[in-house]
């Protein structure tokens, strides 16, 4: 099963930002069972079960993409050398806030940390895939780039 590593300010795994359409499908094309849809939205792409979120700007280019891992996503996604799920939400969002520079506050509904450019979505039990379901993990972590925080007000 592939692993795709989150890397802030960059991407998730073979997608980057600033990518075409055509150069994601270019390079999810090496896992044959990708699921890539690149159809259900003029803006939007999914791939692997549609746990992978693609987001383009105006110009085509990819400016968001976030990950939700769910068991029989097809892929798994680690960020600094731990898988996501292991992650607790308020553990993640201590490393986020650490890397990014502090002055934090923990959110569980969803935060954006503007130096490093990365998202977190929604903590709940539900996503807690790996651990049964009994603490609260981000159901997303999303990379953006500047275009994305600007049409979002972040």
């Amino acid at each position: 099963m592939p692993q795709f590593e989150i890397m802030e300010r960059s991407g998730i795994g073979p997608v980057k930002l600033g990518m075409t359409r055509t150069q994601v499908r270019a390079a999810l094309a090496i896992y044959t069972d990708n699921g890539l849809d690149q159809n259900s939205h003029p803006t939007l792409d999914y791939a692997f079960g549609n746990s992978l979120q693609i987001e383009y700007d105006g110009s085509g280019r990819v400016q968001f993409m976030g990950a939700s891992f769910y068991k029989g996503c097809g892929c798994d996604y680690i960020f600094r050398n731990r898988h996501v799920g292991e992650y607790a939400a308020n553990e993640l969002f201590r490393v986020l806030a650490e890397i990014d520079g502090g002055g934090h506050e923990y959110n569980e509904c969803d935060y954006f940390f503007p130096n490093i450019m990365m998202t977190v979505w929604e903590a709940d039990s539900q996503y807690d895939y790996l651990g049964g379901e009994s603490r609260p993990v981000y159901g997303q972590v999303g990379v953006a780039n500047e275009k994305y925080r600007d049409t979002t007000g972040c």
